[in-house]
C-alpha cells in the first residue's frame, strides 16, 4: 500500500551546472484548431535519445515560463531538468507569447488545452534526439488536471508529475479556496459557510446549460435572498445589478467545464507512473483535500507505480511561504523550492532508467 509522505527539509543544496544544456526555439501546429504553438525545447548538451517532459501551465493565459508576479517557475524547472539529463518542452498557451489563439477561441476549455499537449507529444516524436518511449508530462495546478486527460487520449504518455494538481471538481476547488483564505483572513466560520454557500449557488447557475436570461433571473433571486447585513458586509448593497452582470460575464465555456469536470474519472484510468506533489501551505489546491482523492483514484486504476508527497512549508507556486496566501507570492524571492526540483529530478531519473 502506498503512503503519503510528508517531507520536512531543512536544507538541500541543488547544484545548477552551467552550460550543460542547449536551448532551441520550436514551433508546430494544432491543425484541428488552427493554433500555431511556439515554445522552447531544452536538451542536455551531450548525448541522445533523451527522456522528455512537456510542462503544462495552470489556469489563465500563461507564457512558456509560467511567469507570475516576476517568478518564472517553468524556466527554472526546465533548466534544472535539462542540466540533469532530461529534455523539456515548454510552450506559450493559446494567446500568450507567440502562440496564436486559433479558431473558436471563445469556446475553448481544458479539453482543448489537452489536445494542444497531445500535439506537443506528436511533435516530440519527430525529434531524433528524443526517446519516443519516454515522453512524460509535468502539470501545475490546472495543468495537473489536464495531464491525466492527455494520458487518456494519448498512449504515448510514459509518466506524469502533478504539481498541485486537482483531484476534485472546480466547484469544490473554489469552495475550499474561499474557506481557507477567508478563515486565514480572520472571518468567523459561520460567515465563511454563508459565503461559500452563496458562491456554490452562483457556480451552479453559471455552469448550467440555462439560457442567459434564465441564468440572470436565477442569479437575481439568489442575490435578492441575501440579508442586508450580508450585502453590507460584502459590499453588495446597492451594487446588486452590477454584481449580477459581472458574474454573468464569467459564464464562459472554460469556467463551465472546469467547475463541472471531475478529475477523478481521468485519474482512475491512469496506468503510467505518477508523482503527485503538493505543498502544505497551498491555499489554492489544498494538499489534504486533493492528494488523498488522487491516491484513491490511482488505487482504483490499479496503478502500482505512484508516489504521493506533501512538501512542508511550500505554497501553490512551490515557494517557501509563511501563510501561503496569494498576496505573499510577490514578496517571495524564490522561484521554485530546491527540494521540489530535486525530488522531481530524482524520481524522473529513476523512472527513466
Amino acid at each position: 500500500m502506498k503512503k503519503i509522505f510528508i517531507l520536512t527539509i531543512l536544507a538541500i543544496r541543488v547544484t545548477f551546472a552551467q552550460n550543460t544544456f542547449k536551448s532551441e526555439e520550436v514551433n508546430y501546429w494544432n491543425l484541428t484548431d488552427s493554433v500555431h504553438i511556439f515554445g522552447t525545447l531544452t536538451m542536455p548538451e551531450n548525448g541522445s535519445k533523451f527522456p522528455v517532459v512537456i510542462l503544462i501551465t495552470g489556469s489563465g493565459t500563461q507564457d512558456r515560463d509560467e511567469t507570475i508576479l516576476g517568478h518564472k517557475p517553468f524556466k527554472v524547472i526546465a533548466e534544472y531538468l535539462s542540466n540533469n539529463g532530461i529534455a523539456v518542452l515548454r510552450v506559450d498557451d493559446r494567446g500568450a507569447g507567440k502562440t496564436t489563439l486559433g479558431k473558436n477561441f471563445k469556446t475553448v476549455t481544458s479539453a482543448d488545452f489537452a489536445k494542444d499537449v497531445a500535439v506537443g507529444i506528436d511533435y516530440l516524436k519527430t525529434r531524433t534526439e528524443i526517446n519516443r518511449k519516454k515522453i512524460g508530462l509535468i502539470g501545475h495546478s490546472e495543468g495537473g488536471m489536464i495531464a491525466p486527460m492527455v494520458a487518456n487520449i494519448s498512449k504515448d504518455v510514459a509518466y506524469i508529475v502533478s504539481l498541485a494538481g486537482t483531484g476534485v471538481s472546480g466547484k469544490i476547488v473554489a469552495g475550499n479556496q474561499i474557506s481557507t483564505i477567508k478563515l486565514k483572513g480572520g472571518m468567523d466560520s459561520l460567515s465563511v459557510k454563508e459565503f461559500v454557500d452563496f458562491n456554490d449557488k452562483l457556480i451552479d447557475i453559471i455552469a448550467s446549460d440555462d439560457e442567459p436570461k434564465t441564468k440572470e433571473e436565477k442569479m437575481r433571486q439568489v442575490v435578492n435572498s441575501l440579508s442586508v447585513a450580508y450585502k453590507t458586509e460584502n459590499k453588495l448593497l446597492g451594487n446588486e445589478e452590477v454584481f449580477i452582470k459581472s458574474q454573468l460575464k464569467s459564464a464562459i465555456p472554460w469556467v463551465k467545464f472546469f467547475m463541472k469536470h471531475d478529475p477523478t474519472q481521468d485519474w482512475e484510468k491512469v496506468k503510467c507512473p505518477v508523482l503527485a506533489l503538493n505543498g502544505t501551505k497551498d491555499t489554492q489546491v489544498d494538499a489534504n483535500l486533493h492528494l488523498p482523492v488522487i491516491e484513491k483514484a490511482l488505487k482504483t486504476a490499479k496503478n502500482k507505480h505512484y508516489k504521493i508527497i506533501k512538501l512542508e512549508g511550500l505554497n501553490h507556486l512551490f515557494q517557501h511561504a509563511e501563510t501561503g496566501l496569494l498576496q505573499e507570492y510577490a514578496k517571495i524571492k524564490e522561484d521554485f523550492a530546491p527540494e521540489a526540483l530535486q525530488i522531481m529530478g530524482d524520481w524522473l531519473k529513476k523512472i527513466n532508467k
